[in-house]
């Protein structure tokens, strides 16, 4: 499961959620540990003080020794800690450094009651005491009277009961974590199974596709990645399916269109070799024989010109060319076939117009484009022929009056092996593939090609090709 990326989500969103949560509960832990020990300080200081302000009222005589004893007991109560109110002579202390007072004999505090004579508060946040056998908070402060440093206030605060607290509230805190980490499980699997779904969907989907099964849409609705990869995998195999498509037709019309010349071709080999076609009719028939040969060489010279420009395989050698030149010598090429059927051409082209093509594939993209137009116009019909400066391109237009294609066909003249005259499938001069040959030279040449057309009024077609600045 964690090789798959439902398993590789749910491993890291339940990772980053344990470290977060554990993070956020160290950090509230500290911060609650600080806060009680910085309270307890507050409070130990607060003492302190008002210890000096009390011993002060009984060196000044205003209240009597039990009550100075019974105040400082009562606050040692509130605050959990043992205070001592201590009048220390500095100059004997210095000499000696020693106390006569029971609980007094831990080796840090002369060192504090130095400070402390000196007037600075002295505050240890952990201590080990050895006379109470414990941890303890530890404040010194100064005891003044009568604005006269005498002495020190010493408080010792055991803080075993402060860590018990502090633990009690850990434990709480780390417990609401885990509830914290439990409870967010659902959603972490939830999410990931959301996440993954769609990849999962889209990659069993892939698989069908590659063991050539036919499979629906994904149906993802979503505005993210996850709905755009969806959206072009939709789009990709819809392309594949097309092209499987036109593969399976390409094949069969291939298969269809070699065998019915080599079909005649074999009948009338045979038809020669067991004499029934007499010898004086065998020159009629090896004519026949010569154009369906003729035929197939056609046809096999438009699939490898097709083939290689769908391969990439043909470079271009774009120049500069005299567009009226160019079309001159198309019209030239099929001028007999033009008068076979009496057909005019009209508006051969500005004789200043130059574009950026290859000479030789204009040639041959005129030649179609021109062979059609001849193929499907009438007798005694008109070719105009037109070309249009549109600043960075030059249109080039072919329209003619002939019998016109249908809307229903006209987007995919430019189709392999696609005759927009059904009726025409089996001509002899066509192959199928000019069009779309045109289709593919003209787009290497950096142009667009379209066409126009009206039942029984007749068929434009037009390209671009860059203009020479």
């Amino acid at each position: 499961m964690f090789k798959s990326v439902f398993g590789r989500l749910l491993t890291t969103y339940l990772i980053i959620t344990i470290l977060v949560v554990a993070t956020l509960t160290l950090v509230v832990s500290s911060i609650y540990k600080d806060a009680i020990f910085s309270e307890k300080r507050n409070n130990l200081e607060a003492a302190a003080k008002k210890v000096t302000l009390l011993t002060s009222d009984f060196m000044n005589k205003k209240i009597e020794a039990a009550e100075l004893s019974a105040a400082i007991d009562a606050m040692g109560y509130s605050t959990g800690a043992i205070i001592y109110a201590l009048k220390i002579d500095r100059a004997k202390f210095e000499k000696d450094q020693a106390f006569r007072v029971d609980g007094l004999n831990d080796t840090f505090v002369p060192g504090d009651i130095l400070k402390i004579l000196d007037g600075q508060t002295v505050f240890r946040n952990k201590q080990y005491s050895e006379d109470f056998g414990t941890y303890v908070l530890f404040i010194g402060y100064p005891l003044t009277v009568n604005e006269r440093n005498i002495g020190a206030v010493l408080l010792f605060c055991p803080i075993n009961d402060i860590n018990q607290n502090v633990n009690q509230m850990n434990l709480a805190i780390w417990l609401a974590a885990c509830l914290v980490i439990i409870g967010s499980m659902p959603f972490i699997y939830f999410n990931s199974r959301r996440i993954s779904r769609p990849i999962k969907q889209i990659e069993i989907a892939a698989r069908k596709i590659a063991a050539g099964e036919k499979v629906e849409d994904t149906d993802i609705v979503s505005d993210d990645e996850i709905g755009k990869l969806s959206k072009s995998f939709n789009a990709m195999k819809d392309q594949i399916e097309l092209t499987e498509k036109m593969r399976r037709e390409l094949i069969a019309n291939i298969s269809h269109d070699l065998r019915t010349p080599l079909t005649s071709i074999n009948g009338f080999i045979q038809g020669m070799l067991e004499g029934i076609i007499k010898p004086e009719d065998q020159f009629q028939y090896l004519k026949i024989i010569q154009e369906e040969t003729n035929r197939l060489i056609r046809m096999t010279s438009d699939i490898l010109d097709l083939a290689k420009i769908e391969s990439g395989s043909i470079n271009l050698k774009i120049e500069e060319i005299n567009l009226k030149g160019v079309v001159d010598a198309a019209i030239s090429s099929l001028r007999f076939k033009a008068q076979s059927k009496n057909i005019t051409f009209f508006g051969q082209g500005d004789p200043d117009i130059r574009v950026l093509a290859d000479a030789e594939k204009l040639m041959q993209i005129l030649s179609n484009i021109l062979g059609n137009a001849i193929k499907y116009t009438a007798e005694g019909g008109n070719i105009n022929i037109t070309s249009e400066n549109q600043g960075e391109m030059i249109r080039i237009s072919v329209r003619d009056d002939g019998i016109g294609i249908s809307q229903d066909n006209l987007p995919f003249i430019f189709e392999k092996f696609f005759r927009a005259d059904q009726s025409r499938q089996t001509d002899e001069d066509s192959t199928g593939l000019g069009l779309s040959i045109v289709k593919n030279l003209v787009a290497l040449s950096g142009g667009n090609l379209g066409a126009e057309s009206e039942i029984g009024v007749g068929t434009t077609v037009y390209f671009t090709l860059p203009s020479v600045k």
